[in-house]
C-alpha cells in the first residue's frame, strides 16, 4: 500500500471560523493554497517576497508538504497588493479581506481531506473495507501522528528544554540527522557532532536550506556558549512546537500501554494537570520520573514563555463525514488498485494515525 505517490493523493482543507472582518483591520487574510510545500517553507517563500519577517505570518496548524493544501493565513500590517502580486511555483494566494484578530489554532475546527490509497492487491481492499467498517463504527485511536515529531527527534529537544538542559537542545537541533534526509545534510550533521563547538567551521559545512539550524549556529558563532539565546533566536512557536512534541510522546506512550482506551478524554500532561490514580496517569507518572522530570518541569523554568499547562484530549475520534469509494485500477502501479476515501477530524487528529489504522 502507498500513499501520496502524487501530491494529488492527499488534498486536505481546512474547515475554520473566519475572524470578523473589517474594512481598515491590521490583519491580511488570504487562504494559502499550495502543493509540495511545507506550511513553514512556504510562509518563509512568501515573506522574503514581502521583504517582511514571517513572524508577521500566523496559522492555526502545519500541513503536508506532499499533498494539495488549503489554510487561512493573516498577514500583518501587509497590503492586500503586495500579497497579490507574489507568484511563487505552486502557491496560490487568494486575499478575503482584513480585520483585527491573528490566525490562532482556536480558530481552526476541523480538515477535510480526501486521499487515495496506492498499490493495493485485491486482499488489501479487502482489509481496507473491513477496517473501514469498523472505525465508523467505533472510531480510532486519537494518537499524536508522526508529523508532531518532525524528523524523529523534536520531543527529545522538548524534553531536554524541560530539563533546562538547552546546551543538549541545541545539539539535537544542529546534529540529529532524520532517516530521509539528503546525504548532504547527513554529511553536515555528523561533521557539527564531530566539531561540536567549532561554530564557524560548522556554518561553513551546512546546506543553506536549513535555515533554523543555520540561525542557531550563526547565533553561536557570534555568542559560543550562549545556548539559550540560540534558542531565543527560533520562533515561539516553533520553540513550543518542541515542548508540545514531549508531551505528544508521553501521551501516545500511555495510551498505547492501555489494553482497551476510553472514549472520554485523557489528559496531556502540563504544569496545571492534577494526575489521577487511573492506569493512564499511573504510566504519564511513571514515564516523567524516568525522564527526571515532574508536572512542575512544564512551566520551563529557563524559558517561562513557552511553558504549557497541559489540557484533555479525546481518546478516541470518529471521523465525520466518512466515506470509502469502490476500487479502480492503479494507473501508477500495473496490475494494483486503488482506492479513495475522504472524511472530516478535528483539529488536532491526523488523518496519518487513521490511514495506520486502516492498513493496520
Amino acid at each position: 500500500m502507498k500513499t501520496k505517490q502524487l501530491p494529488e493523493d492527499f488534498i486536505v482543507e481546512e474547515i475554520i471560523e473566519l475572524p470578523e472582518l473589517k474594512e481598515n483591520g491590521s490583519q491580511t487574510y488570504f487562504w494559502l493554497t499550495k502543493k509540495n510545500w511545507t506550511t513553514e517553507a512556504a510562509m518563509r517563500a512568501i515573506s522574503m517576497a514581502c521583504n517582511t519577517s514571517q513572524r508577521r505570518f500566523k496559522f492555526a496548524g502545519s500541513k503536508d508538504k506532499i499533498a494539495i493544501t488549503k489554510q487561512l493565513i493573516s498577514a500583518f500590517k501587509i497590503p492586500a497588493e503586495v500579497l497579490q502580486k507574489i507568484k511563487l511555483k505552486d502557491i496560490t494566494i487568494d486575499v478575503i479581506g482584513k480585520g483585527e484578530a491573528p490566525v490562532s489554532l482556536g480558530t481552526l475546527q476541523g480538515n477535510r481531506f480526501e486521499i487515495v490509497i496506492r498499490d493495493l492487491a485485491k486482499k488489501d481492499v479487502a482489509k481496507l473495507n473491513k477496517n473501514f467498517t469498523k472505525i465508523k463504527k467505533s472510531g480510532f485511536r486519537n494518537y499524536f501522528g508522526e508529523q508532531r515529531f518532525g524528523k524523529g527527534n523534536t520531543h527529545l529537544i522538548g524534553k531536554a528544554i524541560l530539563s533546562g538542559q538547552l546546551h543538549e537542545a541545541v545539539k539535537e537541533i544542529i546534529c540529529f540527522a532524520g532517516e530521509k534526509e539528503r546525504e548532504d545534510v547527513k554529511s553536515a550533521k555528523k561533521f557539527a557532532a564531530q566539531h561540536w563547538k567549532d561554530w564557524p567551521s560548522i556554518l561553513e559545512r551546512f546546506p543553506q536550506h536549513l535555515h533554523l539550524e543555520i540561525d542557531v549556529i550563526k547565533w553561536l558563532t557570534r555568542n559560543p556558549n550562549d545556548f539559550a539565546g540560540a534558542l531565543r533566536v527560533l520562533p515561539k512557536h516553533i520553540r513550543k512546537l518542541y515542548v508540545h512534541a514531549y508531551q505528544s510522546w508521553l501521551w501516545n506512550s500511555a495510551l498505547k500501554s492501555l489494553k482497551t482506551a476510553t472514549k472520554g478524554n485523557l489528559l496531556v500532561p502540563g504544569f496545571a494537570t492534577k494526575l489521577g490514580r487511573d492506569s493512564f496517569s499511573k504510566t504519564v507518572k511513571k514515564l516523567l520520573e524516568k525522564d527526571n522530570l515532574t508536572l512542575e518541569s512544564f512551566k520551563c523554568a529557563r524559558m517561562p514563555e513557552i511553558a504549557v499547562e497541559g489540557e484533555m484530549r479525546k481518546a478516541m475520534i470518529k471521523p465525520k463525514s466518512f466515506k470509502i469509494y469502490d476500487a479502480d485500477d492503479d494507473e501508477l502501479n500495473t496490475g494494483k488498485q486503488k482506492l479513495k476515501l475522504s472524511f472530516v477530524l478535528p483539529k488536532g487528529s491526523y488523518a496519518t494515525v487513521l490511514l495506520e489504522t486502516l492498513q493496520a
